[in-house]
């Protein structure tokens, strides 16, 4: 029985990380096309940003939160920044609900609900998804994320 639940446990855990590599960066258009498709407003405030390696920073605005999408020059620096914003995530923990992280060479995800937040980020190649929302906003981020299939 332990064999088979440790079988069934190894390959749920394939199943997972294969769908996570299986996921696509958008670009800076088509996160503004799926963003405004769904009702929400965009903006392109890369020009009010001066930072190194930084190619497009949009913000998408929902009724409650923000989402910013930012691209990288560099797959490296976009995990650099993944894990600048986890750091920060995790420091601020406080009566944590959930946590759920996933790492590949090609995404970084990290999703937790703590102190009455929900805050996701994630990384696909060399572009970065941030939302931070009250927590009983979760299930609208988690649309979000997949609206944007990140």
């Amino acid at each position: 029985m332990k064999k088979l639940l440790l079988a069934g446990m190894l390959i749920l855990g394939a199943l997972l990380l294969a769908a996570c590599s299986t996921r696509e960066a958008i670009s800076a258009e088509e996160f503004a096309v799926r963003m405004q498709g769904a009702g929400h407003l965009v903006e392109d405030v890369t020009n009010d940003y001066d930072i190194a390696g930084m190619v497009t920073y949009m913000l998408g605005r929902t009724e409650h939160f923000y989402v910013e999408f930012i691209i990288w020059d560099t797959d490296e620096r976009a995990r650099s920044q993944f894990q600048s914003v986890q750091r920060v995530f995790e420091n601020n923990r406080s009566n944590t609900v959930s946590y759920r992280s996933t790492n590949t060479q090609r995404v970084d995800r990290l999703t937790q609900t703590t102190a009455g937040r929900f805050e996701a980020v994630v990384r696909i190649e060399n572009t970065l998804l941030v939302m931070n929302a009250d927590a009983s906003l979760q299930s609208e981020v988690q649309a979000i994320l997949n609206l944007l299939g990140y």
